[in-house]
């Protein structure tokens, strides 16, 4: 029984939930290794019960609610996420099953979690599933029709039930079926728990959040954006919708730091690893090729994907042997996330995207924060990720500040105010959330002017690297727009840095590349002399607010050139000329 959030996906419990809906709290966090679908009635205390207490025996958590759940009451958070964080699910079809309408949306969600499912047919037969109206569910959708409930679900329900029949599982055929025959040493339940844990051990999960807020809806956007084909393939097969026309196999993702590059990309390897034989996921390729450690990464990927142990003794002898394995995988399924690449040589190192490209049966997902890198190495499917909306990023903030999902009583204007400066993005919402946790609202106001004038440490060290990569012309420049030039006419600017002799051209590509700063046409918005060559179009500089604040920390740090952009530094310098006496 799971979630979904009401934006990203069909709403499953519709008809079932009661009109006050609650809002979803998304749980990516993997609480649950396997969930057990079935009518408690009929299994509960036989077949379910010993499948579960033979998992938690080997450690493989297991959820299995506690009781029956009435029509009409709201449908439980902690089975959404259940059925969300289980890498297996285990679905056992007793006579009474399609009386439950819970067992029957469970099992639409599971198939939309994509999760391996194994059926378990107790005292029913797979045909049973596929042609409903002959087998023993007629008398259950028939009594839904009757009475006109659930109209709107009934053929999603049936659609679930025969796609899940077509899945190679167990039978129980003895109607006499007791608890004892359920033993831990019973060679049925031997080899369902054999199953499950092997499968379970293979497609173990990556820690992703704490509150891992929002996360469900960028997903969904980056499937509809990047992963089209894959998204168009399931919906296909639960009749959806038409089949894929293109095959994209390797992806990006881009974004500023902190904006949860490295969350999303973990979320999507869980989601999607147990659709492929292997799968590897490398962590901060940036830094280990900074520590020469690239043969290293070369191995753990020979490993991971093709079960092969060697040392490479040079960077040249892993990417030859890395390329001839992919030339020669084949069949092989795998998923691979490169996390944090910020130079094309890495990717070459450890991938070879053309190759990836030519098979079906691969993926490649890769995160950094200069979009030009991707560019350079022919990936040309990105997605770019600008943070959280305004709800998800509130909700994060007081997940942090309040350790519940909305503000307390007299702290609504100061969150407002807190999730306006963050902007959406993830890491200063949890900065500063965890900053003002349990202080009153003087020290909040204390701290929103603090955080006005300087960055909190965490941020601004993970701002700065992208800073640090730059150029000096590149510095030079990104640090005028943050004073000078936000909000302001391109063209304008182009010319004072042209006639300093700046290659801003070039400079401004890579500065856009490493998502330091977009350019945002304004239509119908001329600026006189400053007009874009694109007629009344005008184009100006947009810069995140905590960017801004770097690039305006980073000015103050200058000496040469020095820039004046704070009217109080305005005032200094115009009294220090005139040999005034300056008045604050």
């Amino acid at each position: 029984m799971a979630s979904t959030s009401s934006s990203d996906q069909h709403n499953a419990f519709s008809g079932i939930e009661p009109p006050n809906k609650r809002r979803k709290v998304e749980e990516s966090f993997r609480l649950f290794d396997v969930f057990i679908n079935h009518r408690g009635p009929d299994v509960k205390q036989t077949l379910a019960n010993q499948l579960y207490s033979s998992l938690e025996q080997l450690g493989i958590r297991a959820f299995l609610d506690s009781e029956e759940k009435e029509l009409g009451t709201s449908f439980p958070s902690t089975i959404e996420t259940a059925i969300h964080s289980a890498s297996v699910h285990l679905a056992i079809f007793s006579k009474g099953y399609a009386h439950s309408p819970w067992c029957l949306t469970e099992l639409v969600l599971m198939l939309q979690s994509r999760a391996k499912i194994i059926p378990l047919f107790y005292q029913v037969e797979p045909w049973e599933l596929r042609h409903i109206e002959k087998g023993v569910y007629a008398g259950a959708f028939l009594k839904y029709e009757e009475k006109g409930r659930y109209t709107e679900k009934i053929s999603e329900w049936k659609e679930a039930l025969q796609s899940v029949s077509c899945t190679t599982g167990y039978e129980f055929k003895d109607p006499k079926l007791t608890q004892k025959k359920f033993s831990s040493s019973s060679s049925d339940c031997k080899e369902i728990v054999s199953a499950v844990e092997k499968e379970v051990q293979r497609t173990k999960h990556l820690y992703v959040a704490k509150h891992p807020v929002g996360l469900q809806k960028l997903v969904k956007g980056f499937e509809r954006k990047c992963l089209r084909h894959l998204v168009q393939e399931f919906e296909s097969q639960c009749g959806m919708s038409g089949a894929a026309k293109e095959k994209v196999n390797v992806v990006g993702i881009s974004g500023m730091g902190g904006v949860g590059k490295t969350t999303l990309s973990k979320e999507l390897f869980n989601q999607k690893r147990s659709e492929y034989t292997r799968a590897c996921f490398l962590f901060d390729v940036a830094e280990a090729s900074a520590k020469a450690e690239l043969p290293s990464l070369q191995s753990t990927l020979l490993k991971e994907l093709f079960d092969e142990d060697h040392r490479f003794r040079s960077l040249e002898e892993g990417t030859s042997c890395l390329k001839d394995r992919f030339e020669r995988s084949g069949s092989l399924s795998f998923i691979i996330c490169l996390d944090n690449i910020d130079h094309v040589q890495q990717l070459d190192a450890l991938i070879a995207v053309d190759i990836l490209n030519k098979y079906n049966n691969k993926l490649v997902i890769i995160t950094t924060r200069d979009v030009g890198v991707l560019a350079t190495a022919g990936i040309a499917n990105v997605y770019q990720l600008k943070g959280l909306d305004r709800e998800d990023g509130k909700e994060l903030f007081c997940w942090y500040a309040f350790h519940q999902s909305h503000p307390c009583s007299g702290y609504e204007d100061l969150v407002e105010t807190f999730v306006n400066k963050c902007g959406g993005l993830p890491l200063s919402l949890q900065v500063l959330g965890r900053h003002v946790s349990g202080k009153d609202p003087r020290y909040w106001r204390e701290e929103l002017k603090r955080v006005s004038k300087t960055l909190p440490t965490d941020v601004k060290k993970r701002l700065k690297i992208s800073f640090d990569s730059l150029h000096n012309e590149e510095k030079q420049i990104f640090i005028d727009v943050a004073c000078f030039f936000i909000g302001q006419s391109k063209n304008m600017a182009m010319t004072i840095w042209e006639g300093s002799g700046w290659c801003c051209h070039h400079a401004l590509e890579t500065l856009k590349d490493k998502c330091l700063l977009e350019e945002v046409y304004l239509r119908d918005r001329p600026f006189l002399d400053w007009k874009s060559k694109s007629g009344r179009d005008g184009v100006v500089f947009r810069m995140h607010d905590h960017l801004r604040d770097l690039g305006r920390e980073m000015a103050n740090e200058l000496s040469n050139p020095r820039r004046v952009w704070h009217p109080q530094d305005l005032k200094s310098l115009v009294c220090l000329a005139l040999q005034i006496p300056v008045s604050y």
